[in-house]
């Protein structure tokens, strides 16, 4: 009779961590409850602060929200009186073109440096790995000198140009862990059949791409749209200023005057194109997320 070596016949032990029985039970039952409390809590937090914003001031203290009727005035007064639709726009314009600019510019080198092979690759991945742990606020004073100097400070895509340099180190190690699960074996393919490198990334690597560049642009879409120092410092003349920056005007000046249903309406503008992406595409972003965490 043919005998086994022992290990091949010892059961192998239960993963570390993992619970089961009785207390795993418990323990997701209560997890599943912090879950539905706290979504609970910022769906009513939420939902609390749009009813303000069709509620006037007085019906607010006195905790009455939609007490008569649907109030507009207060998107009335920062639309006509505070112009902010103007600054809304400001902040389309930089935030998209910003996020249109770094997949441009990142894709590329991500796929680059996780596909080939070339001198200086690995101190290149190394500087993007490091560039991420640095503050962004160190880098205020010195870029805001240099483009002082340059006399871009006034320059309405000077905010485009600090988005894209300080987005760049970010959305290319990123985009390097999902380039590394896509085979290299179909950009070979594109070039035998006579694409050039150009032609091959773009008709055939950036498709399969397409989850990760979503997800990244998402994500930089979010930080960049409710983004305030930048923002702050960069755009010094008022009709370039961003969304974000005109709402803590707002509520300075809601907050004197006492006009607390504008103030609302101010922060219902601000936040509703956030929560429209993260409704359509929570899908999108939960999948791409977790598309470049393994390699294939």
């Amino acid at each position: 009779m043919k005998r086994y070596p022992r290990y091949c016949l010892t059961q192998k032990p239960a993963p570390a961590g993992r619970v089961s029985g009785v207390a795993g039970k418990a323990v997701h039952l209560v997890g599943k409850i912090l879950i539905l409390c706290w979504c609970a809590f910022t769906v009513a937090l939420i939902g609390w602060v749009v009813l303000a914003s069709f509620t006037p001031t007085r019906d607010i203290f006195q905790n009455q929200l939609l007490a008569d009727r649907l109030n507009m005035d207060g998107y009335s007064t920062v639309m006509e009186r505070y112009h902010i639709m103007n600054y809304f726009l400001n902040s389309v314009l930089y935030t998209v073109c910003a996020c249109a600019g770094l997949i441009f510019f990142c894709a590329p080198a991500a796929f680059v440096m996780t596909k080939f092979t070339f001198r200086g690759r690995r101190v290149f991945q190394t500087l993007f790995s490091i560039s991420l742990g640095l503050p962004g606020v160190m880098l205020l004073a010195p870029l805001y000198m240099m483009l002082v100097k340059l006399n871009l400070h006034n320059f309405r895509g000077t905010l485009i140009i600090v988005y894209l340099c300080t987005g760049i180190s970010a959305t290319t190690v990123y985009l390097m862990g999902f380039f590394a699960t896509v085979p290299m074996t179909v950009f070979e393919s594109g070039l035998i059949d006579g694409c050039s490198h150009i032609g091959a990334f773009y008709r055939l690597i950036v498709p399969l791409a397409k989850p990760g560049i979503v997800t990244i642009t998402i994500f930089n879409f979010i930080g960049y749209w409710n983004e305030y120092i930048w923002a702050l410092v960069f755009s010094s003349k008022q009709a370039n200023r961003t969304l974000a920056v005109a709402l803590q005007t707002l509520v300075t000046s809601m907050q004197t005057t006492g006009n607390y249903q504008g103030l609302f309406a101010g922060v219902v503008i601000v936040f509703i194109p956030t929560v429209i992406i993260y409704v359509l595409l929570s899908k999108q972003i939960m999948s791409g997320a977790t598309a470049g965490a393994v390699k294939g």
